[in-house]
């Protein structure tokens, strides 16, 4: 999963799938086969598994960040399980590999002046710039408050947007890269959500260099700093906060002006996104795909006197590479499906779906022929048995379809409001933005408790390693999952487009 996801704010509000047992006894699911589940086929599965896992999440593999060794060696790794599966090139005619351009920032100096009162980059105050160095000179303020509508695109073209730490945990925040807004100032009123997001806003980030986006700089303010930024605009912070809020649609428009200047120091990056296609074999009648982000934080994710600096990330996301990859030589092992089928392995997910969004960009499938995408991460979380939930219910005409497929394989269905959170946070979004049936299928967020302790714990550090005890029971059921679901959405008697 991308930086930033965090285990806050649960609402716990079910919306139980009510229909799910009354349209399992009416669908007969035509062309789709049932999903043999015996001991021996889910121990053989657990095990193919198992060894994706502990391969790609080895010291061998560096951390699987874009642009290294690691990278490459993941990349190799993923085409040659595709070519050994029988899958052809799917990026071109002749290449697994879509080129994915990348550029690394590196912060640099900042200095940030409101009014009579002067910020420079240092331990209160963290700046870094977009794409290239930033220079905003008397820019107006706006000030959204944690529940703002969101703005529309190019809606802050020439301001400077002042938000909460609240919003980059709903992930409202995201909206505000397409918002055109030249710089985004983050306040916080709290030590230790500062030191979380400081991590990620001090350290090297990727961008896409083809991004015809430009994205504003940003500036992350301690809790005393943040007073500070306040007290001439409303007092206190709780002060602007409430007047905020107080606004129509939660954002105050402000005449006061602010200036800003910031450094990059940028590099180029070469990654790409590994794409495989198995042929249907009813031609014309649209692509079905999955896909899982293969990259992960590297080698120096803990501080520099820290035993232990590598970021092997089993479960992020070795374990959705691992079922990804099963599904996909289990499917070709089949004979296929009615419909063409894509396997994708995207890179530098964790800096924000970018090879994701470099293949929505320029997909060598056209996107409207894909009919149903699934994304899967951080799949080894929960047990064998766990409910399965579905990030981006509501938005997609699937959600019928993959409520009979769960019941018809004896699963349960158990859709959460609270997980709605993460469907900007996971790659199927670049999809889904774009009107791509695109959701995430998985056991690991139907284990909210399991879920939690993840995210709160080994997620994106040193711990999320392999080891023998490592829960693979939920990941194993998400294999069958994801055949049974592909079976059905590939078929194009059992799902027709446009049918509701």
């Amino acid at each position: 999963m991308a930086v930033g996801q965090r285990n806050r704010g649960r609402i716990r509000m079910i919306i139980r799938t009510r229909f799910a047992l009354a349209i399992a006894a009416a669908l007969a699911l035509a062309g789709c086969a049932s999903v043999a589940r015996a001991p021996d086929e889910f121990a053989t599965a657990k095990a193919a598994l198992a060894q994706h896992i502990q391969i790609l999440a080895s010291a061998e593999y560096a951390g699987r960040e874009p642009g290294t060794e690691g990278g490459r060696k993941t990349q190799a790794y993923i085409t040659g399980a595709l070519t050994a599966y029988g899958y052809a090139p799917g990026a071109s005619d002749e290449s697994f590999a879509q080129p994915v351009d990348l550029v690394r920032l590196a912060p640099g100096e900042g200095k940030m002046a409101l009014g009579d009162r002067t910020f420079v980059s240092g331990e209160g105050a963290l700046m870094r710039a977009g794409m290239a160095d930033a220079a905003v000179v008397n820019s107006r303020l706006t000030v959204f408050a944690p529940d703002a509508k969101k703005p529309f695109e190019g809606a802050l073209r020439g301001r400077v947007a002042v938000i909460f730490s609240d919003m980059l945990y709903s992930g409202d925040a995201n909206a505000l890269l397409q918002s055109r807004a030249e710089a985004v100032i983050i306040l916080t009123d709290d030590r230790d959500i500062f030191a979380e997001f400081s991590r990620g806003v001090a350290s090297d980030r990727l961008r896409l260099a083809a991004q015809s986006n430009r994205l504003p700089a940003l500036v992350l303010l301690a809790p005393e700093e943040s007073r500070r930024f306040a007290a001439p605009l409303a007092g206190s912070l709780d002060g602007l906060r409430q007047e905020a809020a107080r606004r129509e649609a939660g954002s105050w428009r402000m005449r006061n002006t602010i200036s800003l200047e910031v450094k990059a120091d940028a590099s180029r990056v070469e990654s790409a996104n590994i794409i495989g296609k198995l042929p249907g074999r009813v031609p014309g009648s649209g692509a079905v795909l999955v896909l899982a982000h293969w990259d992960h934080l590297g080698d120096a994710c803990a501080p520099s006197d820290a035993a232990d600096r590598l970021c092997n990330g089993a479960v992020d996301n070795a374990s959705g590479i691992g079922v990804m990859l099963e599904v996909a030589r289990r499917l070709a092992a089949s004979g296929g499906l009615d419909r063409d089928l894509y396997i994708m392995a995207t890179t530098a997910e964790e800096s924000g779906l970018l090879g994701a969004e470099a293949f929505a960009l320029d997909p060598p499938v056209p996107l409207p022929t894909i009919v149903a995408a699934f994304n899967i991460d951080t799949v080894a979380i929960a047990k064998r048995g766990a409910p399965t939930t579905v990030i981006g219910w509501g938005r997609t005409p699937l959600d019928k379809g993959i409520a009979a497929v769960i019941a018809k394989i004896g699963g349960q269905l158990d859709v959460q409001e609270d997980h709605q959170r993460f469907v900007r946070r996971q790659d199927g979004w670049a999809l889904l933005s774009r009107d791509v049936p695109a959701v995430l299928v998985s056991t690991s967020f139907g284990d909210e408790e399991t879920l939690g302790a993840f995210l709160s714990g080994p997620y994106h550090g040193p711990g999320d390693e392999w080891r023998e005890t490592l829960e693979l029971g939920g990941a194993t059921d998400d294999i069958f999952t994801h055949i049974a679901l592909l079976e059905h959405f590939g078929s194009v008697e059992a799902y027709r487009p446009g049918e509701r």
